[in-house]
C-alpha cells in the first residue's frame, strides 16, 4: 500500500508516504492501518521509526489510535485531493506568503481533549481581566525555561493576539501621558496602527545588519517597538552591542522597550538567544503568541509587563476587548501542563528546520542565497538585476506562487527588492513542488512534472 521515497531520510519518507495514501485514496477515513511491525517489515525501516511517525500523525488528528483495536486514519480528516490545486479565490496555487505555520500539523486530538477537559472545568476558572490564572502560571514557568524571561503570573497579561495586545498596550501607554513610540522599518505590515490609532507620533527606526540602529532614539521617544531574537523581515538579530545600547537608552530615560517574540522557539543552527526581557524586566514588556507555534485563528498572546503597567492594561482590556477566549485559555494552559506544547514545538522545529534546509540548497542551484539567521518560518530573497523580470512575472501569475515583496513592509526607507518568502505555510505534500515552483519563477525555467 505505501511505497517510500529513497531520497528522503527514512521518518521523513514514511510519514509522506502515509499522508500521500490517504492523499489519494488508497487509505480512506476510518481505514485500519496494517500493524507497526507489519509496516516495519513491509517497509524495511525499524519498527521504532514507524511508531515515531505514528504517534506524530495521531497527535496531528490525522490518525486515530484506539485501545486495543489499533491505528486508524481518521474519520474527520479532510480530503487531501483538493490540494492539487488550490480552488479559485482561495489564494494561490503554491502559497509562500509569511505569516503561518503549517495547517496539517495543528496537534488537533491533543487540542481537543484539551478543550473538553477545559469545558469540564470551566465552572471552577479561576481568571480575572488578565486571564485564566490557570494560564499565567503555567506560562510563566514556560517562558522562564523556553526563553529565559523573568516573571511571575501575575505580572502576564493574556490578550486575543498580538495585534490587540499593541492596541492595549498603547491605550494604556497614551491614558498615562506617553505619545511617541520609534517602530522598525521595515516591520510587520500594519504593525503601527494601533499606535497611531491611540494618538502617538510614529517614528520610522531603520535596521541594517545589526538590527534596529538604537542610536537614532532619544529623550523624547516614550516606548520603541522591537524584534530583537528575528527581525520581521529582513531576518537579523539585535546585534549584543545594540541589545545594551537599548536596554541603557530605556533607563535613561525612562523609555519602555516593547519586545515582539513573534517566533522565537523556532532557531535551528543552536538554543535560541535569551529575551530580551530578562536584561531589564521593568523597562521592557515582553509579547508573544500562539500564532506561529500553533495557529492565529486561535486568537490567543500575551503581554508579560512591568508592574506598574499590569492595572493599566488590564483595565484596557475591559473597555476594550473582554479578553481571549476562556476555552481556549484553558485547553493551552492543559498543553503546556502536560508537555504536549513544547513536544509540539520540538516536532515542528525539526519540520521547519528541513524546510528552511531545503529552501537554501534549491535557491543555491539556481545562484541565489537566503541571508539571515537560521531561525524562523520565512526567508528572504534579494533579487539584484533581476528584479524587475521576476516582479513582472510575479505580476503576470498572480494565482501561481504567493510571495511578498519586500515592499509591502517598508514605510519611509528604501530598500532593494527582495521576497520575502515563508516556507511553513504549504502543506508537507505540497512544500517541495512549491520551493520548486518558486525557483522557476525565479529562474524562468519549467517545472518538472509533478511526481
Amino acid at each position: 500500500m505505501l511505497q517510500l521515497d529513497p531520497t528522503l531520510p527514512k521518518t521523513r519518507a514514511v510519514e509522506h508516504a502515509i499522508r500521500a495514501a490517504i492523499a489519494d485514496g488508497r487509505a480512506r477515513p476510518g481505514m485500519r492501518l496494517p500493524s507497526s511491525r507489519e509496516l516495519a517489515l513491509e517497509l524495511g525501516v525499524a519498527r521504532n521509526t514507524i511508531v515515531a511517525v505514528t504517534d506524530d500523525l495521531v497527535a496531528e488528528g490525522v490518525l486515530e489510535a484506539r485501545a486495543r483495536a489499533g491505528t486508524f486514519v481518521a474519520r474527520s480528516v479532510a480530503p487531501l485531493h483538493s490540494e492539487s490545486r488550490t480552488p479559485a479565490g482561495a489564494g494561490p496555487e503554491f502559497d509562500l506568503r509569511p505569516g503561518r505555520p503549517e495547517a496539517g500539523s495543528f496537534p488537533s486530538a491533543r487540542w481537543l481533549t484539551a478543550i473538553r477537559r477545559a469545558g469540564a472545568a470551566a465552572a471552577d476558572v479561576d481568571s480575572d481581566g488578565a486571564g485564566s490564572m490557570a494560564l499565567r502560571s503555567e506560562l510563566a514557568s514556560y517562558l522562564a525555561r523556553a526563553r529565559g524571561v523573568e516573571t511571575t503570573a501575575d505580572a502576564i497579561v493574556i490578550c486575543a493576539g498580538y495585534r490587540t495586545a499593541s492596541a492595549l498596550l498603547a491605550a494604556a501607554l497614551a491614558a498615562g501621558g506617553a505619545s511617541s513610540v520609534a517602530i522598525e522599518d521595515p516591520s510587520l505590515f500594519g504593525i503601527e496602527r494601533p499606535w497611531s490609532t491611540s494618538g502617538f507620533t510614529v517614528s520610522d527606526l531603520v535596521v541594517d545588519e545589526d538590527g534596529a540602529d538604537i542610536g537614532r532614539l532619544d529623550a523624547r521617544t516614550d516606548a520603541v517597538v522591537l524584534t530583537p531574537s528575528h527581525q520581521f523581515p529582513l531576518g537579523g538579530a539585535l546585534a549584543p552591542v545594540r541589545r545594551r545600547l537599548v536596554v541603557d537608552w530605556a533607563m535613561a530615560n525612562e523609555g519602555l522597550i516593547v519586545e515582539d517574540d513573534y517566533d522565537g522557539e523556532f532557531r535551528f543552527d543552536r538554543r535560541p538567544v535569551a529575551a530580551l526581557q530578562r536584561s531589564a524586566p521593568e523597562r521592557v514588556v515582553y509579547a508573544g503568541s500562539v500564532s506561529k507555534t500553533l495557529a492565529p485563528d486561535l486568537r490567543l498572546g500575551w503581554l508579560v509587563l512591568p508592574r506598574d503597567l499590569v492595572r493599566p492594561v488590564v483595565e484596557a482590556s475591559e473597555a476594550l476587548t473582554g479578553g481571549a477566549p476562556m476555552l481556549n485559555q484553558l485547553a493551552l494552559a492543559d498543553l503546556i501542563r502536560t508537555g504536549e506544547y513544547e513536544r509540539h514545538i520540538r516536532r515542528q522545529r525539526r519540520e521547519y528546520a528541513r524546510r528552511r534546509t531545503h529552501l537554501q540548497q534549491a535557491l543555491r542551484s539556481v545562484g541565489l542565497e537566503v541571508p539571515g539567521l537560521a531561525a524562523g518560518l520565512h526567508g528572504l530573497i534579494p533579487l539584484g538585476d533581476a528584479a524587475p523580470t521576476v516582479l513582472s512575472r510575479l505580476e503576470s501569475q498572480p494565482d501561481h506562487v504567493g510571495v511578498h515583496r519586500l515592499a509591502r513592509y517598508t514605510r519611509s526607507h528604501d530598500r532593494p527588492e527582495a521576497l520575502v518568502v515563508g516556507f511553513a505555510t504549504p502543506s508537507r505534500a505540497r512544500f517541495e513542488p512549491a520551493i520548486e515552483a518558486l525557483t522557476s519563477l525565479l529562474t524562468a525555467r519549467d517545472p518538472r512534472p509533478p511526481r
